[in-house]
């Protein structure tokens, strides 16, 4: 690292933000946050230069979630823990407007009327979230769903060219999401060498007319549950066991030969369907419980078996998901 020259008499020092060494320690990059609103617009909040006209000055309940514990008391004053589970929180956001590098005051305007905008969570008179992205410089990033629930009534303060909004954002979801999804393979066609890809290990299933099932394990070191799509391209009739949960969900009728049935598991979300013919496969949907479209566990090894009766070498079995975690 060469050392800096001090500029002549007069002039201004320009000192790097990022990387500065000192005695041999690089200090860690900062965190990068950003606002996808409900039409898609990018707000990088983290560009301090103000260019743009706004800028994240605080940020808080990013860093865990809150829980719910229930309890049956007992006769000798102590208590049975029966329910322990994630709750939905709130994110606080201070964002300051003034005006933009135009310095138009017109140009302000505009941007508070487009700021609203974005923090109004509703789109075609449905509720619509806009998503809090934050980048570490460790981890890939992650986002969370959030719906403004108060602090754009914020009144404007200085001399009509600067506003400090302090927002309270909802999250339905308490677990913050990978922004980049990740797939594997589970049952690859043997005449394709299919390998699984992603950061998660897992060894792909490759069956032959004589293997109709085999087993796979997956492991999820994300904080939280993950539900997958299941990608199945026929021919076969698939039985989707998590030995490691003891869940499992299967069809009725097999998938026919090239056909491919999208799965999805999410709750709120699940559905069943053939993409191929576009039939609904929901009454097909064979489970005992409620909960057997099953996710896989958090932070565990998920053993995996997957049956696909009537398969052939073109039967394939894709996971595809994002990881789920409790801090941002």
């Amino acid at each position: 690292m060469t050392t800096p020259v001090p500029p002549a008499t007069g002039e201004p020092i320009t000192i790097p933000l990022w990387p500065i060494v000192v005695h041999g320690i690089t200090p860690p990059r900062i965190p990068t946050i950003q606002y996808k609103d409900p039409d898609g617009q990018i707000w990088d909040l983290s560009d301090t230069s103000l260019d743009k006209g706004y800028v994240c000055t605080a940020i808080a309940g990013i860093e865990g979630i809150p829980v719910m514990m229930q309890t049956i008391p007992m006769l000798d004053g102590t208590a049975i823990p029966t329910i322990y589970i994630p709750q939905t929180g709130t994110i606080g956001l201070a964002v300051l407007i003034t005006r933009p590098a135009s310095n138009s005051q017109d140009d302000y305007y505009k941007l508070l009327d487009a700021f609203a905008r974005a923090f109004l969570n509703r789109r075609k008179e449905n509720p619509a979230p806009g998503y809090i992205i934050i980048q570490r410089p460790d981890r890939p990033a992650r986002q969370i769903p959030v719906y403004c629930i108060s602090g754009l009534n914020t009144p404007e303060v200085g001399l009509n060219d600067t506003t400090l909004y302090s927002l309270a954002l909802a999250t339905p979801d308490p677990y913050w999401s990978d922004v980049t999804e990740t797939s594997f393979p589970l049952i690859a066609p043997n005449n394709k060498g299919i390998l699984p890809v992603g950061p998660f290990p897992a060894t792909p299933i490759v069956l032959d007319p004589a293997a109709v099932f085999g087993k796979t394990s997956v492991f999820n070191p994300s904080t939280g549950l993950i539900y997958p799509d299941w990608w199945i391209t026929g021919p076969g009739t698939p039985i989707m066991k998590n030995l490691s949960s003891g869940r499992q969900w299967s069809l009725t009728a097999p998938i026919p030969a090239g056909d491919v049935v999208h799965a999805v598991t999410q709750r709120g979300k699940q559905m069943i369907v053939d993409t191929t013919s576009g039939q609904n496969l929901w009454p097909h949907l064979v489970t005992v419980g409620p909960h057997d479209l099953w996710p896989l566990l958090g932070n565990t090894n998920n053993n995996l078996s997957i049956e696909m009766t009537g398969s052939t070498p073109q039967t394939h079995v894709e996971m595809r998901y994002y990881g789920r975690w409790s801090r941002a």
